[in-house]
């Protein structure tokens, strides 16, 4: 459920700060547009965006097609995304239209493909599509709502982690560990997963792709202590959880990879998310907007690190 500008935690954060700091607070456009002043200076925080990134910094952390041939021109490992325009943008398709190559994409890498618009966060619209049919109502629906349309292999996610980055140093490590239930020995998957969403763990949508992805072994027994993984995406917003990354090699190794993404495109304040697929880690995207609402939601703890983190970012804006 999406919350009103007013109840967002960034919000409440902001607005915490700039009493605490001393700035002159006004908010615009039902609390979308925060407008910050000290010493003759004003800056501003839109949506989630604040003001320290470069226009096309912005740009490019937005496009996924052009942030994935960026990072293969620099030899950074990264989740391949083969851009489709939309067919009113005739200047840019082929004659032939979008789907000879769609057909000749899916052919090279295989079923299932991952269908998604080239713009967009927090999972929005990607579908996981493992033939031409599905392939065809995926993108017809998608060109519905965007410009912009993107295929990528489905590649076997172990792990997904979010390296949340401020000019070069890693404000926050996490890994996003997918819905799960354990089993318990008695009950089926069915009820297990029926369960969670009695619970509250599972909206009714989630328990719903959860059954339909697991439709074959429903009636099975999971032994006691056994987790099940019930959703096949990591974002934050799909039921995924933030767990905190404690220091060590993996996070020297994340640490490094999402601060070359990050002066690949010149942002200083975003949020990087890393993949690990076959023991490699891959840069899957860039967010030049800051979102810590699950994060913070997630454990009474996470409030104070997340408005450290703004409070710092804030700091940089006037600096």
């Amino acid at each position: 459920m999406m919350l009103p500008n007013n109840e967002r935690v960034l919000v409440e954060l902001v607005k915490e700060i700039a009493a605490e700091q001393g700035y002159a607070l006004n908010s615009f456009s039902q609390d979308w547009v925060l407008r910050l002043e000290k010493n003759g200076l004003s800056r501003h925080v839109f949506g989630y965006k604040f003001e320290i990134n470069s226009a096309s910094a912005e740009l490019m952390a937005g496009d996924k097609a052009a942030l994935a041939d960026l990072m293969g021109h620099l030899g950074i490992p990264h989740v391949p995304h083969k851009l489709f325009h939309h067919p009113r943008l005739s200047g840019y398709v082929s004659s032939q239209g979008n789907w000879p190559g769609m057909l000749a994409y899916a052919a090279e890498v295989g079923y299932p493909l991952v269908c998604k618009p080239n713009a967009g966060t927090g999972g929005a619209g990607v579908t996981l599509v493992h033939g031409p049919g599905e392939l065809e109502e995926a993108v017809l629906t998608l060109f519905q709502k965007y410009r912009g349309v993107c295929l990528s292999p489905l590649l076997t996610i172990a792990q997904e982690f979010r390296a949340i980055m401020l000019d070069g140093e890693c404000e926050l490590l996490y890994v996003k560990r997918r819905p799960q239930v354990i089993g318990d020995g008695q009950a089926s998957l069915m009820q297990l997963i029926q369960a969670a969403q009695a619970a509250g763990q599972l909206s009714l949508e989630m328990a719903g792709e959860a059954m339909q992805r697991h439709h074959e072994g429903l009636n099975l027994v999971p032994a006691a202590g056994e987790e099940i993984i019930v959703g096949w995406k990591h974002n934050l917003s799909a039921g995924s959880a933030p767990q905190v990354l404690e220091d060590g090699p993996l996070s020297e190794q994340l640490i490094e990879m999402a601060r070359q993404a990050q002066r690949a495109i010149n942002i200083r304040f975003a949020s990087v998310d890393i993949m690990e697929s076959d023991g490699q880690l891959r840069v899957l995207e860039i967010n030049s907007g800051v979102m810590m609402e699950h994060f913070v939601r997630s454990q009474p703890e996470n409030r104070e690190k997340a408005k450290a983190i703004y409070t710092r970012a804030i700091q940089r804006m006037f600096a």
